[in-house]
């Protein structure tokens, strides 16, 4: 690469001169004759190097200086001046001046002491940099090798260079995979959607070769998928595709992470299976105790109830109803299914209402510190009712059950999507438990919270639901300020 060299001075006879001798130097050279050449000259030719006077007419040398290294402070230059200047030269020196030549000078001097002293510093910082380099090349090598996922690097044509360990493992890919593309080494594999929520429901059947995945690699932003192996034993990866640019924002190629979640997929199904025969087998008897306590509380002219007893029924049947809504959670949770669900398009304010209607009587009396905006009723969305009006209520049986007494609820539609925002003035959640609170069966430890009563599911739930229908939940949170939590829809059209 050629260095490129700015000359800048008023006397024309002296740049054609410099620009001469630095050419036959190998140098590429323009030369400018006032301070506005200088500045432009610098933004279109981008110099490493600038001869600059500091006596120019018009926009001073100093003030070139100036805008030149706000500009580009790698820019090195050395200030042709005379000798009686010192001043000028310390404001020079201020503003990053490399060095400075006074005139009368000679070609050799030039060559010989200047440019021989800066090359030397170029060089040294230049070698600097490159053990800086090593050490950070070394740093990723060591960090891309001793990972636990696979990781594999592949360029823009789809061309794998690069696969660490694990992945080599994993695929059973040769040392040297540098000619084999993404798609052949997943050949063995199908591709499937990604996982429902935190796993839930059983995996769906594969929707066809890697092709579908791999081989349109720019269309990838990161979203997890499963690739499945059949033969010779099930082999479960999660893949995440995401592209990697250059500096000047060229797509250089892609960063595939792989992670091998074969027993935790079988685990998932195994536990939706126990979870959707345990609560089927808890229903039966529990209609059977609720029934009971109903009959017995009935009115006995004959045999009436003491206080005791009359609350000890009513207690039974309380926490008859309690434990039926929570078996009732664990059937939905293991029953829901994105490819049956019965959409119809309605307001998010009838969604409101209706999951209002299905608080429990334990709130009833807080119903009325549920404060929806009047515009909810012009935000529509296309969801299966039953499911997003209990999600609805899920939210909202949160937000009291851990100790809010208020709850707004405000929605708009930017870039096609409806969000709909659940602002309480509860306790908030703790930043280290913003994004466990949507996995299955877990609770912020009661010496945060406080005890309350349920399975751990309901934000599962809403979390399940929202995805089933193309959406997202998440939480916004301060610690003793409340929380607000998110909930988004694509927008129902017509």
């Amino acid at each position: 690469m050629l260095l490129r060299l700015l000359i800048v001075d008023d006397d024309t006879s002296l740049c054609q001169h410099l620009k001469k001798f630095f050419e036959r130097q190998k140098y590429k050279v323009e030369t400018a004759h006032d301070g506005d050449q200088a500045v432009e000259a610098t933004g279109t030719f981008h110099p490493h190097l600038m001869f600059l006077d500091i006596g120019l007419p018009g926009k001073s040398g100093i003030e070139v200086l100036r805008e030149v290294k706000r500009k580009d402070p790698s820019v090195r230059v050395i200030m042709i001046t005379g000798q009686t200047e010192d001043e000028l030269m310390r404001q020079a020196r201020v503003l990053g001046a490399d060095d400075y030549v006074t005139k009368p000078f000679t070609l050799e001097y030039l060559s010989g002491e200047v440019l021989d002293k800066l090359h030397k510093q170029l060089f040294h910082e230049l070698r600097a940099t490159s053990q800086d380099l090593a050490i950070e090349r070394e740093k990723a090598e060591l960090l891309f090798e001793k990972v636990n996922d696979g990781v594999i690097l592949v360029d823009a044509q789809g061309l794998i260079f690069m696969a660490n360990p694990v992945a080599r493992a994993t695929l059973g890919l040769p040392a040297d995979a540098s000619s084999m593309s993404a798609r052949q080494a997943f050949e063995a594999f199908t591709c499937n959607p990604p996982a429902n929520g935190n796993g839930a429901g059983e995996a769906r059947q594969p929707s066809g070769g890697p092709a579908d995945r791999l081989q349109h690699l720019d269309t990838e932003k990161g979203e997890p998928f499963d690739l499945t192996r059949e033969v010779p034993k099930t082999l479960i990866l999660e893949c995440r595709v995401n592209p990697i640019f250059t500096p000047k924002k060229d797509r250089f190629g892609y960063l595939l992470l792989l992670r091998d979640v074969t027993m935790e997929r079988k685990a998932d199904t195994a536990m939706h299976r126990f979870i959707s025969l345990i609560s089927h087998k808890l229903r039966t008897p529990l209609v059977t105790i609720r029934a009971y306590p109903r009959l017995l509380l009935t009115e006995n002219a004959e045999n009436p109830l003491t206080d005791f007893q009359r609350n000890a029924l009513e207690t039974i049947a309380r926490q008859c109803r309690l434990m039926e809504d929570m078996v009732n959670q664990l059937i939905a949770f293991s029953s829901l299914d994105p490819e049956e669900l019965l959409c119809q398009r309605m307001t998010v304010s009838e969604l409101v209402t209706e999951a209002l209607k299905l608080m429990p009587d334990e709130m009833k009396s807080k119903l009325s510190q549920v404060k929806p905006e009047p515009n909810l009723e012009r935000l529509y969305v296309n969801v299966d009712p039953t499911l997003m009006q209990h999600a609805v209520r899920n939210i909202l049986e949160n937000a009291f059950k851990f100790g809010a007494s208020e709850v707004k609820i405000e929605g708009d539609i930017p870039n096609g999507h409806v969000t709909v925002r659940f602002s309480d003035n509860g306790p908030g959640v703790p930043p280290e438990d913003r994004e466990r609170i949507f996995d299955r069966f877990y609770q912020v430890e009661k010496s945060f919270s406080g005890q309350v009563p349920g399975a751990g599911l309901g934000l599962t739930m809403v979390k399940q639901t929202l995805e089933a229908h193309g959406g997202k939940v998440w939480v916004d949170s301060r610690v003793g300020k409340g929380s607000t939590f998110s909930i988004q829809l694509p927008a129902a059209k017509g």
